[in-house]
């Protein structure tokens, strides 16, 4: 039998994790409506982060050690506001309040809680102790198998109006709740939901019947049989269960705190775009706190385009120190969020490797990538291939942007300008700085080593720019004059006289007039994480090829193993060196 309603204010209560302590002494902060996402390399305690997260939570700081949480979490507090009424009216929002045996319970999907359990828990003296039983009210966890069988049919209540004991039985009395949950469907798979509720058992379909629903005392038996040829929700791909079972909890029942383990498993990347958008739209529109774990860049991309209020934690684990923790500042990454060129890169990987290589551009990337991946003998490097990510920039002025962002959660990070970086005094000068260093400990050798570079330029005469265009292109005369080729024309032109394209094209070689300042300066940019290519630019790691620059280059030096040749060795084993 149902109580009546409750006196309270539902939006008068709330809850929630302000912080979070770890035993490493760092401190997160969450937002109280918004998502934090946990993301870091592979074994970095991202899944038991919030799984220790869960358990203080449920049983207390005093009692959490006896529940497994002992390896990172030292400390989670609570807060909440709200009369006991208010609590209850929030609770009875996704719950209903029966008797039995002479004693009121409030029963919802996955829980039966004793009505007193507000007064026991929600106390000073008490919520030290963690939530107990109301843990169940209040909290979601959802692991990625957990949320497989999320959406499984479930057997009809003997009367109607019992209280629903699964999702779909709310599912059956909430229309409403029902159609959101058919339109993410239709958003993230562009397919709708159809609950069946002929069978002896509630489940959801795939699809549409194509005929309107009859009613419930005159069932049409072409309706029936358009429904028993829906497949069943079950039946579909591990992605689709998984998406949907996790929604239909939400969807379902208002919880004010959610944990998510991995909530893109199974997920394509689109998929996993959308889904991040989906729960940052939750987050906002139900005022909820979601906390989960990732390692998707897609799915913090969809949270990006959410504009719920996001924070993202990257942990590291550093031996003795155990598992740190470093908060991005999510005003950083909206500045690269909201740059044309890097929202497309794959800069945000960066968060879930253990180091980053900057490079202008992606062909770049791609010829150091391979370096590093026919690289022997494998025993002598640092750190595994896979454990670190080639990022392209988008030329040198994007190089500080991304230092900013990835040094911000203690992302190891290199840069790997072309060698003529050095013409442009601001900025090698902002690259340091963004690297952590101090300027004034590089300035002299800088210029000492560059004087050369910066006298006046020599006049030059057409006759020396003929020549010049000439010994580049008299054995390419009928090759046809396309983008490339023009750009490589004009970057002559542009040579001619210019004592700086020295640098690219004899890379540390040019180095005449001081060239132990040179050096000087280069191992010092390399010990704060700059790594200037020695050969000068990217192309003269294949210098006698005989393809220009351009499309052709990348190919043609893979195929010709110049990515396994000494000078793209040294220059990878510099750039490793410099990550750790």
């Amino acid at each position: 039998m149902a109580d009546s309603a409750p006196a309270g204010n539902a939006e008068n209560f709330s809850i929630n994790v302000p912080s979070v302590k770890l035993f490493s002494g760092d401190t997160v902060t969450l937002p109280a409506a918004g998502v934090t996402a946990i993301v870091g390399p592979n074994n970095s305690g991202k899944s038991t982060f919030i799984r220790e997260m869960s358990t203080h939570i449920r049983y207390g700081q005093a009692n959490a050690g006896n529940h497994g949480t002992s390896h990172v979490v030292e400390s989670v507090p609570l807060e909440w506001s709200g009369t006991r009424e208010d609590i209850e009216a929030r609770i009875l929002q996704s719950a209903k309040r029966v008797n039995t045996g002479g004693q009121g319970h409030f029963v919802r999907p996955g829980a039966q809680v004793h009505v007193n359990s507000i007064d026991w828990r929600f106390s000073d003296s008490a919520i030290s102790n963690g939530l107990q039983e109301m843990y169940d009210l209040l909290v979601f966890f959802g692991d990625a198998w957990q949320r497989i069988n999320g959406a499984s049919s479930v057997e009809m209540r003997d009367i109607f109006d019992d209280p629903a004991v699964s999702p779909l039985h709310v599912l059956q009395d909430r229309g409403d709740l029902f159609s959101e949950l058919c339109n993410i469907s239709m958003e993230v798979f562009g397919q709708t939901l159809t609950l069946d509720r002929l069978s002896r058992q509630v489940n959801l379909r795939v699809g549409e019947p194509g005929i309107p629903a009859p009613a419930v005392d005159n069932i049409d038996p072409g309706y029936r049989d358009a429904l028993s040829k829906l497949p069943m929700l079950m039946e579909q791909g591990d992605g689709m269960k998984s998406l949907i079972g996790l929604l239909v909890s939400l969807v379902t029942s208002a919880y004010p705190i959610v944990f998510i383990d991995e909530p893109e498993a199974f997920l394509h990347p689109p998929q996993a775009i959308a889904l991040g958008r989906i729960l940052g739209e939750q987050a906002r529109v139900k005022n909820t706190q979601i906390v989960l774990a990732t390692h998707d860049r897609n799915l913090l991309s969809g949270l990006l385009q959410s504009e719920v209020d996001v924070s993202i934690v990257r942990l590291e684990r550093r031996g003795d120190d155990g598992t740190r923790a470093h908060q991005l500042n999510v005003g950083d990454l909206r500045e690269i969020w909201n740059d044309p060129v890097l929202r497309y890169s794959n800069v945000l990987d960066g968060l879930f490797h253990k180091a980053v290589v900057l490079a202008e551009a992606e062909r770049d990337c791609t010829f150091y990538a391979s370096a590093l991946e026919y690289y022997e003998p494998k025993d002598s490097l640092s750190i595994l291939p896979g454990d670190v990510l080639f990022v392209p920039s988008g030329g040198k002025d994007g190089f500080p942007r991304l230092v900013k962002v990835l040094r911000s959660v203690s992302v190891p990070v290199v840069v790997s300008p072309d060698l003529d970086i050095l013409n442009d005094r601001g900025k090698v000068r902002i690259l340091v700085e963004s690297m952590g260093k101090d300027w004034s400990e590089f300035q002299q050798d800088y210029d000492r080593a560059t004087a050369e570079f910066r006298q006046p330029r020599e006049v030059v005469t057409v006759g020396n720019v003929l020549a010049a265009l000439n010994g580049v292109f008299t054995s390419r005369q009928g090759e046809t004059f396309t983008a490339g080729v023009r750009q490589e024309f004009m970057a002559q032109l542009r040579s001619r006289g210019n004592p700086w394209s020295a640098l690219k094209e004899f890379g540390e070689l040019a180095f005449r007039g001081d060239p132990v300042a040179a050096q000087r300066l280069l191992g010092n940019l390399e010990e704060a994480g700059i790594v200037p290519v020695r050969v000068g630019e990217l192309e003269r790691f294949a210098p006698n090829l005989g393809v220009a620059k351009g499309a052709a280059w990348l190919p043609a030096a893979i195929t010709a193993g110049c990515h396994k040749e000494d000078p793209a060795r040294r220059h990878v084993a510099a750039l490793l060196k410099a990550a750790t």
